[in-house]
């Protein structure tokens, strides 16, 4: 790794695990109920974005396969969903797991679909792949 990526790497990794404390915080501590927000599955949307974001970040972070980041994803969405239901102030739902999983699906479709792209343009213009990515 060169010595300007390796500044780059580090930032991110601590913005990922950040986001991950984060996460498990909003996930984990009691919190009041809204029945308005319930009613209108407000609660689902921020499920789908958080995890678009945390399969993002993840993904940054680790640099790997867009079907592992999912895989990952789709593990983390569960586990917390899982931990929510043992704790007598959450409850797990198996509606936010799928609204999780879509919104890193949703990541992972956009990253297939970008790292498609990117070799494309490479490919055109005879560079390799890695120079075009950010």
């Amino acid at each position: 790794m060169s010595r300007l990526k390796q500044p780059a790497a580090k930032w991110r990794h601590k913005v990922f695990v950040g986001y991950v404390v984060l996460m498990i915080i909003a996930f984990l501590l009691p919190t009041p109920t809204a029945p308005l927000a319930e009613s209108q599955h407000v609660d689902k949307l921020v499920q789908f974005g958080i995890f678009a974001g945390f399969a993002l970040l993840f993904w940054k972070d680790q640099q790997r396969n867009p079907w592992w980041t999912l895989l990952i994803s789709a593990a983390f969405a569960g586990g917390i969903e899982l931990v929510q239901r043992m704790l007598r102030y959450r409850e797990g739902d198996y509606m936010d797991f799928a609204a999780g999983l879509a919104g890193a699906a949703m990541t992972t479709i956009l990253m297939l679909w970008v790292g498609h792209q990117t070799a494309r343009l490479a490919a055109a213009s005879g560079q390799s792949s890695e120079d075009l990515m950010p």
